[in-house]
């Protein structure tokens, strides 16, 4: 009967809209989740400050935030249409509540689920930021820039600037003077990215990464493991590659797999990405060598 009201109160307050952000789902990854990613990227990832660029990333703040102590400054890519909201407070409907909710519990947002019914993401990334604990939060459209919105705000006693541009990075769409914009990229961070960096059709964004970021942070749906060569980057994983999870596009990396196999790390306290409790997940980064000088 317990189980039963707290369903109904639930249903109640999201009706209501009254700031069950994100509901139990919320609770469960503030209360567990997200002091492992802070103490993983305090260990792991405390030299990476500047610009962290994260692509198909679509609104999600909460992990990048999370897992970089020093990110200054926070660019996202994605697909879903902005909506600059006049104040940075905001109230959630239904459909934006639904895919918060989806990040909290799986790691990511659902990119047909963002397809349904929600009308921007801004006030997603402006509510992460209100339930994270962010303050001094500002929001404004960037100028010059269609569907595009920056925000600003204090979190963990740093200021840090985030912009998120709705853009299609395909080949045949890709703007590479807007990306060339973007840089430096001190870090490219992948996670959940619908393996996109692997196919034929976004090869000339694989190629302009490769080239422009200093490093990657990501999982396997990254690059490919087969270009961040060794002769190119120092490379260090955690947890485990084993395959990749049933999905479009996820191709079998063999020697992804291999090197994983010979490493033989622990598996992560923490889902990042797709197939967390169905096959291991696992951060790769990949830090870019100082090229040689004869």
């Amino acid at each position: 009967m317990k189980c039963i009201s707290y369903f109904f109160v639930v249903c109640f307050t999201l009706l209501a809209g009254n700031g069950l952000y994100g509901g139990p789902f919320f609770d469960k990854f503030n209360s567990t989740t997200r002091q492992k990613l802070e103490e993983f990227g305090n260990k792991n990832l405390n030299e990476f400050g500047g610009h962290v660029f994260y692509p198909f990333g679509g609104p999600d703040v909460t992990y990048p935030l999370v897992m970089f102590p020093n990110l200054v400054t926070l660019t996202l890519v994605g697909l879903e249409p902005v909506m600059v909201p006049e104040s940075a407070v905001v109230e959630l409907d239904n459909s934006a509540l639904s895919n918060l909710s989806s990040l909290y519990k799986r790691s990511f947002f659902i990119t047909d689920q963002m397809a349904l019914g929600l009308r921007g993401v801004a006030a997603l990334i402006l509510k992460q930021l209100e339930n994270l604990g962010a303050t001094d939060i500002t929001v404004k459209a960037i100028e010059g820039k269609e569907n595009s919105v920056q925000i600003k705000c204090t979190y963990n006693g740093k200021e840090r600037t985030i912009r998120y541009y709705k853009a299609d990075l395909s080949n045949s769409q890709i703007d590479i003077e807007f990306l060339q914009s973007l840089k430096p990229l001190d870090v490219v961070f992948f996670k959940a990215a619908s393996y996109l960096p692997h196919q034929k059709n976004f090869s000339k964004f694989r190629e302009f990464v490769l080239e422009n970021a200093s490093n990657f942070v990501q999982d396997s749906t990254g690059v490919p493991y087969e270009y961040l060569n060794k002769d190119k980057f120092d490379l260090t994983l955690h947890g485990q590659y084993l395959k990749p999870y049933k999905f479009p596009g996820g191709f079998e990396q063999n020697s992804f797999r291999k090197y994983s196999e010979e490493l033989s790390n622990a598996l992560l306290s923490f889902s990042f990405g797709y197939g967390g409790g169905y096959v291991p997940t696992n951060v790769l980064v990949a830090k870019k060598r100082p090229p040689v000088t004869l």
